[in-house]
């Protein structure tokens, strides 16, 4: 009998494809559907709250508790949905898993069960009169409410969010996917079923199903549910704006206790282009280890910072710098990070701070697939990439990048926004 591919791939429907992930290392399975439409300001907050919605109760189970019940008759699966950004796109994920076939009683398919309640999840919500259900939405309403609370609550991710606002003023990138207060006041029921009807009939559609046994009756579930759909898919790119060509720098003076500096390069590469893995690399070297040059050098030799470390995102071409700092260290911590990156370009990098770098990032490769649900997400970062690589092809990759690509890669940054949240005094460690 020839072995089952680890992946595979199928177009199902207009914008929609099919993808199956065979592991056979779990008990359980689990279907992803990942929706992407471009990020506008105006209707974020809807498709945001749409993740809530869908899963709270659907036509055929119109309350929660009818919904629970069908789903601790399936042994108790599981169904959430959630939000997020890729690149420029927004992405409405709504996920089940359940227990595999193999453990269930009396031959009964799990796995069906779990395509057919996840349909009716995606395609037969709790409507009537063209809105939904006025309890479910006031709920998902306030919970996007308290999301923007909590956000301004915890200052670090606040930095973020208006370090993002400041450095992508004029891209999609920079909208804040929880809308504003008074835009989600704004939100009716039935503004946000209309988006929930364009959303299903304009937004790309990957499928993922984690498994060990046939998906044929699975993936013959979501055909027939997408047929009865009109699709009229849109293409949404992300901008990437290859360098920067001056500094914008922001201070906004909140009540905090320990400052948040940040600091927003252009990278001059993104998805899927090769330089991408040199330029994560050099990423790692700079501050994603606690054996990086921010780590060792900014923050325990010169002791400038609470916390100092960098991440990329590959698809839209930017990286970050975030630290927390005491008031009268900003300049100083601002000065030292500068140093690092452009020691970096001038090569100044030893052997032992990459190999450490390699190491970390083909650890957390392999990691990545320990867990199921991590599986599921490797998969479909790889998709949305443009990619195909499994977690040890990508692990061989960091390792054979060399000084010299890094060195280039480091070359190509620009700086492009010093954004600073402070307060009037500074006492201790804080945040």
């Amino acid at each position: 009998m020839a072995e089952k591919k680890r992946f595979t791939r199928e177009k199902i429907a207009p914008g929609v494809h099919f993808n199956t992930i065979f592991d056979d290392r779990f008990k359980t399975s689990r279907i992803l559907i990942a929706m992407s439409s471009d990020i506008e300001e105006d209707k974020a907050a809807a498709i945001t709250s749409l993740a809530g919605l869908l899963v709270h109760s659907t036509g055929k189970y119109p309350t929660f508790l009818e919904l629970s019940r069908k789903l601790d008759s399936l042994y108790g699966m599981n169904i959430s949905g959630s939000s997020g950004k890729h690149g420029e796109n927004q992405m409405l994920y709504l996920s089940a898993s359940g227990i595999n076939d193999r453990y269930s009683l009396d031959g009964e398919s799990v796995y069906e069960e779990m395509a057919k309640l996840l349909c009716g999840v995606l395609f037969d919500p709790n409507v009537r009169d063209g809105e939904f259900a006025p309890d479910d939405f006031k709920q998902e309403k306030r919970q996007l409410l308290d999301a923007i609370d909590a956000q301004f609550n915890d200052k670090r991710a606040y930095a973020k969010k208006r370090f993002l606002e400041t450095m992508c003023s004029e891209e999609k990138y920079g909208v804040n996917l929880c809308g504003t207060k008074e835009s989600v006041e704004a939100l009716t029921s039935k503004m946000v079923y209309e988006q929930y009807r364009e959303l299903v009939k304009t937004a790309k559609t990957e499928i993922l199903c984690l498994c060990s046994n046939d998906t044929e009756n699975v993936k013959r579930i979501f055909t027939e549910n997408f047929e009865k759909v009109e699709r009229d898919v849109k293409e949404n790119e992300t901008l990437v704006v290859r360098c920067a060509e001056d500094v914008t720098e922001k201070t906004d003076v909140e009540d905090v206790v320990q400052s948040k500096l940040m600091l927003g390069f252009r990278t001059d590469c993104a998805e899927p282009e090769e330089d991408v893995d040199a330029m994560k690399l050099m990423c790692t070297v700079l501050g994603g280890t606690a054996h990086s040059k921010l780590f060792n050098n900014v923050r325990e030799k010169q002791s400038l910072c609470y916390y100092c470390v960098s991440g990329v995102d590959s698809t839209k071409g930017i990286m970050t710098v975030e630290s927390g700092v005491e008031k009268e260290n900003i300049e100083k911590t601002k000065a030292a990070i500068l140093k690092e990156v452009e020691d970096m370009k001038n090569g100044v990098i030893t052997e032992e701070e990459i190999e450490s770098a390699k190491l970390s990032l083909a650890n957390a490769c392999i990691t990545s697939t320990d867990l199921s649900s991590g599986t599921q997400s490797w998969y479909l970062t790889q998709i949305l990439k443009g990619t195909c690589y499994t977690p040890e092809e990508q692990a061989q990759r960091y390792s054979a990048i060399t000084k010299d690509e890094i060195v280039r890669a480091a070359k190509k940054l620009t700086l492009d926004t010093v954004y600073v949240l402070t307060g009037s005094g500074e006492d201790g460690e804080g945040e």
